[in-house]
């Protein structure tokens, strides 16, 4: 099996050290510092009980590696138009591709069965370019619960977690979905298959859209926002209008809102990765999770005033800071 990451950064780079340890045809794909430090240094990957240093293929080129079996596509939301293009000399006819990012992914109603069957959103995937490109029956949705960090270029730090729920869009337990989870829970990631992948989804975005925002806006780390009861009566705010959201497209919430917060408390340590972007000088994520949230309210008819404001004002952070990718669509305009 050839194993491509595509966007090595502090998850892709976690991931794709883990796997290349145990599992020799891995190649990823990065760009800047990073990339030349994976290329004249190796990978070298630090978790709470161990640290080595994998010598894997890196490129900025695809074309450079030829057809994969898989693409583990850890790229940011925001990035993914221009990525599903790059990657196209890595997709072969049977080419899987396991998308691994925040907010609500961009093959959410493909297979979905509702009445949204086929619905494209427009702060996910302006014009169903990103599906076009890469085609939802090629994708395996990733939620990950795995906090990590870019300690310096070519070198990626793991701080807690390393869960990597795994599903088809269809909720069929394919052979193809079984291999890939076998690959990670061989390399010592937690790869379940078991659940409903857009339950996931949803239980992850409880906090990409209250506590990540509240975040960037305090430049604060996890503990501080949940700790303080004023500013997690806030978080607890906002994370009722996501489920208010999510249970109106017929999501069953697997988990409670308080047992979120108790996970949030033991990585209260960490920075998401939307304030690790703010302070790197890199593209936020802005339009895909929270953004993403606010439009599908409008489409179901359901409140979400508190997720509004946020977005409002997290999406000025962005602007402000030069990081904000205009995506020609405002889904709180009327």
């Amino acid at each position: 099996m050839k194993f491509c990451v595509f966007g090595a950064g502090a998850v892709g780079g976690f991931v794709g050290g883990m796997v290349a340890r145990g599992y020799a045809d891995v190649s990823l794909v990065a760009r800047g510092a990073n990339l030349s430090s994976l290329q004249a240094n190796g990978l070298k990957v630090i978790t709470q009980d161990d640290e080595f240093v994998v010598d894997v293929p890196a490129t900025d080129t695809p074309g450079d590696l030829g057809i994969q079996d898989v693409i583990f596509l850890s790229a940011k939301a925001h990035s993914l138009t221009i990525a599903a293009e790059a990657m196209q000399p890595l997709i072969g006819p049977d080419t899987v591709v396991v998308s691994a990012q925040n907010g609500v992914p961009f093959w959410y109603f493909y297979a979905h069965g509702g009445d949204l069957e086929g619905h494209t959103l427009q702060t996910v995937d302006p014009g169903a370019r990103i599906a076009s490109a890469i085609g939802n029956q090629r994708v395996i949705g990733c939620v990950i619960t795995s906090s990590n960090i870019v300690e310096a270029p070519g070198v990626v730090r793991n701080i807690g977690n390393r869960v990597f729920a795994l599903g088809e869009p269809d909720g069929t337990q394919s052979g193809r979905l079984s291999e890939i989870a076998a690959l990670l829970e061989t390399a010592g990631l937690s790869a379940p298959t078991g659940g409903d992948i857009r339950s996931e989804v949803w239980i992850k975005m409880w906090g990409n859209v209250s506590f990540s925002p509240m975040a960037v806006l305090t430049m604060s780390k996890l503990g501080p926002l949940v700790k303080s009861e004023h500013l997690k009566s806030l978080g607890i705010a906002i994370m009722e209008e996501v489920q208010a959201v999510g249970e109106a497209l017929g999501v069953e919430f697997t988990a409670t809102i308080a047992e979120r917060l108790e996970g949030t408390l033991r990585v209260a340590g960490h920075k998401t990765s939307i304030l690790q972007d703010l302070e790197a000088g890199r593209p936020m994520e802005v339009d895909g999770i929270t953004g993403a949230v606010v439009e599908l309210g409008r489409l179901l008819g359901v409140e979400t005033p508190m997720i509004n404001l946020v977005y409002a004002l997290m999406r000025q952070r962005a602007r402000e800071a030069g990081l904000y990718l205009e995506i020609g669509v405002d889904p709180l305009a009327s």
